[in-house]
């Protein structure tokens, strides 16, 4: 078929974007997935040196053209960091639960030692007591006091006299005996069951130490919850879930923003204008004021932006691309028909081994449609060879052949959409090279054909 055709064209430069902006997406979770490891505390520098690793290899694939394969491996790079950072926020969420649950009954462990202690009238050095009677050391710290004053602790043979002076002998006596392990004092001690309101305490302040959120406020209520009677609770407990909930909720959006407005960073990074540099501005001081609070209105108009000006680039390379295959097959293309083709919506090109005849380009302003037919130069009113013009149409599906296999050869590609039989319309006249005033009505009778779907 070589009447009029509507095509669609897609150039190397845009596909080039398209990777570019796959790659800044993948800088942007590589950032996110960073800030979640350490925010978590559960990333280390080979963690990272693998990640980076796997960067530069997908950086390789756009210089050695492998579009297809990066654009395939880039997502599904993006999908595992996303998968693995939501995996290490839950493990540190789990550990966080878990060592607030061990220093809890290293707590009651602690202070069945003290009592012990103190029924076997054993004097008790002030830091010691002061460390196994406290609720505010750490682990590390508690299980420290603990085997000191395990080695207070008088043999299993001499714990029932009640002398001085028989501890004394016993001690003397006993020197260079083996004492129990910390472990295996704790490990004899009996094991209290797991408070379930106290548990879902821990849960959920575990997910605020995996989101990096500071569970400072909420230490006095969780201590004068630990406080309560057991019947109690539960009761208590869940005014404080409710709370511990919402932050955990808060932390997670807050989350969320950030990595959306990280990825819109980075691809307003690979654009050029005055509009990308100012909003590119305005994130990065929303990024580190976590108080600020126009962060959703920023997505949006950067989304806005990034669609904007990529239809623009994409356009304005289709219309190179096919300015530039036309030129090479003999076309007369002048500067300026860029800029003309792009405010009028429509342009002609005369072929020069056939001055009375060209071709008419249309659309590729508002949508990625373009359109191309064959037409007549010279006057309406002259009588025209029918059978030349039906010629010229044939002559000219051949070198839309040639155009297709021109941007192929410059690593594009063009997507047929439908074509028309050469002689179905009488071949459009023009008064000579430049805009037509009827593009509008041409690109409605377009639409009005039935399609052909063969070329």
């Amino acid at each position: 078929m070589s009447g009029p055709k509507a095509f669609r064209i897609v150039t190397r430069a845009e596909i080039i974007a398209i990777c570019r902006r796959n790659l800044a997406r993948l800088d942007a979770a590589i950032e996110s997935w960073t800030a979640a490891g350490r925010r978590s505390g559960t990333l280390e520098q080979k963690d990272i040196e693998k990640v980076m690793a796997r960067r530069e290899e997908l950086y390789r694939l756009l210089d050695d053209d492998r579009f297809v394969e990066l654009q395939k491996q880039v997502a599904a790079e993006i999908g595992f960091l996303q998968m693995d950072s939501d995996r290490r926020v839950e493990r540190a969420a789990e550990l966080a639960a878990r060592s607030k649950r061990d220093l809890r009954r290293s707590r009651a462990a602690a202070e069945a030692l003290l009592e012990r202690l103190q029924a076997l009238k054993v004097e008790i050095p002030a830091d010691i007591r002061s460390e196994l009677g406290g609720s505010a050391g750490s682990f590390e710290r508690l299980e420290a006091a603990m085997a000191r004053a395990l080695l207070l602790l008088p043999s299993q043979a001499t714990q029932d006299t009640s002398t001085d002076r028989q501890r004394a002998l016993a001690e003397q006596l006993g020197a260079g005996e083996r004492r129990d392990t910390l472990q295996e004092w704790l490990s004899r001690q009996p094991q209290e069951m797991e408070d379930p309101a106290l548990g879902r305490v821990d849960a959920v302040l575990g997910e605020l130490r995996g989101l990096g959120i500071d569970s400072s406020p909420f230490s006095d209520r969780v201590a004068l919850l630990e406080a309560e009677p057991a019947a109690r609770r539960s009761l208590v407990a869940d005014s404080l879930l409710l709370d511990l909930a919402a932050a955990v909720k808060d932390g997670r959006a807050r989350a969320r923003l950030a990595d959306e407005l990280r990825q819109r960073r980075a691809e307003l990074t690979v654009m050029r204008s005055p509009e990308a540099a100012s909003l590119l501005n305005e994130i990065e001081e929303t990024l580190s004021s976590p108080s600020a609070s126009n962060g959703q209105d920023l997505v949006e108009r950067a989304d806005l932006l990034i669609e904007e000006e990529f239809k623009a680039m994409a356009a304005a390379e289709r219309r190179r691309a096919v300015l530039e295959g036309l030129a090479s097959l003999g076309y007369e293309v002048s500067e300026g028909m860029a800029t003309a083709w792009v405010q009028n919506g429509q342009i002609v090109l005369r072929k020069a081994a056939n001055p009375g005849y060209g071709v008419e380009l249309l659309g590729g302003s508002k949508s990625d449609l373009l359109q191309v037919r064959a037409v007549g130069i010279g006057s309406s009113a002259e009588i025209r060879d029918r059978s030349r013009d039906r010629d010229m149409e044939t002559i000219w599906c051949g070198e839309f052949d040639r155009l297709k296999a021109l941007v192929a050869t410059a690593g594009g590609n063009v997507a047929m959409e439908f074509a028309r039989p050469a002689g179905q319309f009488p071949l459009k006249i023009v008064s000579g090279p430049g805009v037509s005033h009827q593009a509008e009505v041409v690109e409605r009778s377009y639409r009005g054909l039935p399609l052909n779907r063969h070329n």
